[in-house]
């Protein structure tokens, strides 16, 4: 594994793609007496920048613009034959912002030179996207565990499935969301390049190796139209290397010791011998780079080591210790940034992750038999991108990346067994369903393998007060699973009357395996146009986008198992087949002129992204399984007969297949209704201002309106099949009614149509109080408050009644008196 991972590392320098930190320096040039200045050259020099300095021409309304510029410090120098130089020194620059530099110059000669060095802005006021960005300081410094997730954290507004506190939670990824946007939406870049994974639709994130960012940027509203989503956007800013050699090592070592227990006497007493309990989390980390050819060709490679091993309660070893999850994540990067011309430049980096988890398992399991063991064949992240500036008006950006993510879920060594022989049947996995657990062998053996492409273009024009881009992306992929498993079922026991556990045989639950099943992503594509256009104080950046999103399940064909003939079908297209408009809009208006107050306000459509979930959910190929009675008669501990044996219960036929459907193999599947796309209008309004030096102050609020929501109805049922009983309310007294359904109604077959309802709607709202300040001597502090409400109407179910009229109370959120959530987050650094 270590060598597979070094190879990566190593053969990384092979590849190419480019760095976009999509920040930029903006303002206007004007003479002493105020009358506005064109054919000024300004040029913006930093160490971060391989080529060393940008430059652009001021127009005739003394306008300029340097874009393409990764965050660090800047010079920025303003020359004009006739006129003293004017130089701005220090200018601090973070990952997606635009700062404005106005310049005033004055009649002299070139070789005077004004130099000012002041605070740098905080506060952008060309953009209404609400934008929080983490740098090197504050990821190394604050306690977050490093992974695109933890740090998430920190942001206020952003929100996970689960806490990850100091990186507790770093082996199994928790899932972001923003907004009332699913946690789908979240849209995962590295420098500018989309690196979404397929699983979950796009919310299953790669292990993205920490030490390769300079910075890492979460924008969570005011989202432009080149990005798809309306969910967290993440944009990671890599580290490239530099003119000298450098780099760090990282050590971090939290033994399990440190850590306080809930375990009690009174606990002990039930029989609970340990509760849930980490028992290390290391983290090492090495990263270095620097030139291969000064100003030409820079080389940076990064590789960590990270691993959490948790104990898990009541499950011990044969040799009585307790039961170990031991978890590794070990990455290997390198990035290449080639200046090949003055205007061509190219750079790309490949991010090889080795993960593995030796015992996948829950309380009760048998950690020798049961665990699941993690393997990650092919895992990784790589992306390849060009970026041209034509001239001071025209950038040109084209790139490609992966996502791959192909891993396996399997038996420990020893428990897979050839299918067919007697050694499979005879190590079937074994549940217990009253205490649960599981010994002999997991439940399941799987394989996932969804792989990613993408694909952009964009173009940037600047002219006058106008910055239009305009551009293309678009993602497609495959997404590949298997099933196998012992015997094709779990032997399901429950303990003795003298609480003898795996001793009463019970059920089997089988399965439909062998499978091997696929969906594609034919196209997510995007083509958009937007303009930031200036009108003094006021900046209105509008922009459309249309969309395209198809899938398709692939044809299929799976072998014949101990419960299923063999299985294959052709393959089903336009699931979904969408196509949409995006529209985009915001202003942003410098109240007072002097860039430190800006009211921002937002409109934009936000559709809901997807990759092959829908596909997967009209796969006949879907795993099944179902739960049939049991008796060992013969005593062997196995579960004998033929599938559709007669004579149950006898030693030729232990299980009874009365209850098994005679297509059982293939799944019932749902018709699709070919609903639309769901959408999100959001709008909001901030006003953020720089108290002083360093420090701004937001507030916000923010308010989405989701259409198009999906619904299934079965077609099986009517109101008619109901009878109305009335209950009252044990508190208020009030009657109300709740509609049972009849027994013969639920027998019928099932006939259910996904499809969507207009009258159902979706509604959130937040306010937002935030600020960040930069610490004078080294240091920074940031966080905020947030108050946030979700509210859904869903009371439109013509299959029951139970949704609609008196019952309300069971559908439509927006009679109840829900509060506002509230999240208070405060993190900082200083330097001492």
């Amino acid at each position: 594994m270590l060598a597979r991972t070094l190879m990566a590392f190593a053969g990384a320098v092979l590849l190419s793609t480019a760095t976009y930190a999509q920040s930029a320096i903006t303002g206007v040039v004007k003479d002493t007496t105020g009358a506005s200045m064109p054919g000024v050259t300004v040029e913006a020099s930093s160490d971060v920048l391989i080529e060393k300095v940008k430059a652009a021409t001021s127009d005739e309304n003394g306008n300029y613009r340097i874009g393409d510029l990764r965050p660090g410090t800047y010079n920025v120098s303003f020359t004009l034959p006739g006129f003293k130089t004017f130089r701005r020194d220090g200018l601090q620059l973070q990952a997606e912002f635009t700062a404005t530099i106005n310049a005033e110059l004055a009649v002299g000669s070139l070789e005077e030179t004004i130099t000012v060095t002041g605070s740098s802005p905080v506060v952008d006021v060309t953009t209404a996207a609400k934008t929080s960005v983490l740098d090197r300081e504050a990821i190394d410094a604050i306690p977050t565990g490093r992974t695109i997730q933890g740090m998430a954290q920190l942001v206020v507004g952003v929100n996970l499935s689960l806490p990850d506190t100091g990186g507790a939670r770093a082996m199994q990824q928790t899932y972001m969301s923003t907004h009332g946007m699913s946690t789908s939406n979240t849209t995962v870049l590295v420098d500018g390049q989309m690196t979404n994974g397929l699983q979950g639709d796009g919310a299953i994130q790669s292990y993205y190796n920490d030490s390769m960012n300079a910075e890492v940027s979460y924008q969570t509203a005011g989202i432009g139209a080149e990005t798809s989503s309306g969910g967290v956007r993440l944009n990671m800013i890599p580290r490239e290397g530099g003119n000298r050699f450098s780099g760090d090592f990282k050590a971090v070592n939290r033994p399990g010791a440190w850590q306080s227990s809930n375990l009690t006497d009174r606990h002990k007493a039930k029989g609970l011998t340990s509760g849930n309990a980490i028992d290390r989390i290391v983290d090492y980390s090495l990263a270095l780079g620097g030139p291969v050819k000064k100003d030409k060709l820079w080389v940076f490679g990064a590789t960590r080591y990270n691993s959490v091993n948790n104990f898990i309660p009541n499950t011990f070893f044969d040799d009585g210790s307790p039961g170990l999850d031991d978890q590794y994540i070990l990455n290997g990067m390198a990035r290449l940034t080639w200046q090949a011309t003055p205007r061509n430049k190219f750079s790309g980096y490949f991010d090889e992750i080795d993960k593995f988890r030796g015992h996948d398992m829950q309380a009760n399991y048998d950690p020798e038999t049961a665990a699941t063991v993690w393997n990650s064949p092919a895992y990784h992240t790589t992306a390849v991108k060009w970026t041209s500036p034509i001239s001071s008006s025209l950038f040109l950006e084209a790139g490609w990346s992966n996502n791959t993510e192909y891993y396996t879920n399997e038996y420990k060594e020893g428990i897979e067994q050839p299918r067919g022989s007697a050694a499979w049947f005879a190590k079937a996995a074994k549940n217990e369903v009253d205490l649960g657990g599981y010994t002999q062998a997991g439940p399941v053996n799987t394989t996932e393998s969804p792989v990613a492409f993408y694909w952009s273009f964009a173009a940037t024009y600047v002219k006058g007060d106008h910055t239009i881009k305009m551009g293309t992306n678009n993602r497609q992929g495959t997404f590949k699973h298997t099933r196998e498993a012992n015997a094709d079922l779990i032997q399901q026991y429950r303990s003795s009357s003298t609480g003898i556990r795996w001793s009463v045989p019970d059920s089997v639950l089988i399965r439909n395996t062998p499978l091997a099943y696929s969906e594609r992503l034919n196209r997510d594509l995007g083509i958009f146009i937007q303009d930031s256009i200036r009108l003094n104080r006021l900046t209105a950046n509008v922009g459309l986008r249309w969309e395209t999103l198809n899938a398709k399940v692939l044809a299929g064909k799976s072998p014949a198992g101990r419960f299923v003939p063999e299985r294959s079908f052709e393959e089903i297209v336009d699931v979904p087949a969408w196509s949409d408009f995006a529209p985009r809009m915001a202003l942003v208006y410098d109240l007072f002129g002097n860039g430190r107050t800006a009211i921002k306000y937002s409109l934009n459509r936000y559709n809901l992204s997807r990759t092959t979930g829908i596909a997967a959910n009209y796969n006949p190929l879907l795993s099944q399984t179902v739960t049939l009675p049991w008796r060992d008669v013969n005593g062997n501990g196995q579960a004998d007969g033929a599938l559709r044996c007669t004579g149950y219960p006898s030693a030729d036929c232990e299980i009874s297949f009365t209850g098994l459907a005679a297509n059982y193999g293939t799944a019932a599947l749902n018709e699709y209704g070919e609903y639309p796309r769901t959408w999100n209008l959001e709008q909001g309004i901030e006003v953020q201002h720089e108290l002083f030096s360093g420090m701004s102050l937001s507030a916000a609020w923010w308010k989405g309106d989701f259409r198009n929501l999906t619904n299934t109805i079965n077609r099986a049922w009517t109101v008619a099949d109901y009878t109305p009983y009335t209950f009252f309310n044990p508190l208020t007294g009030a009657p109300f009614e709740v509609y049972a359904r009849s027994a013969e109604a639920s027998a019928r077959p099932t006939s259910n149509l996904d499809t969507y309802d207009e009258e159902r709607v979706n509604k959130y709202e937040s306010f937002v109080l935030d600020g960040r300040w930069r610490i004078p001597g080294g240091g920074q502090l940031s966080g905020g408050m947030s108050f946030e409400r979700e509210r859904l109407k869903a009371c439109t179910s013509p299959d029951d009644p139970n949704y609609g009229g008196n019952g309300k109370a069971l559908c439509d959120e927006f009679a109840l008196d829900i509060p506002y959530r509230p999240q208070y987050k405060l993190s900082g650094t200083k330097e001492i």
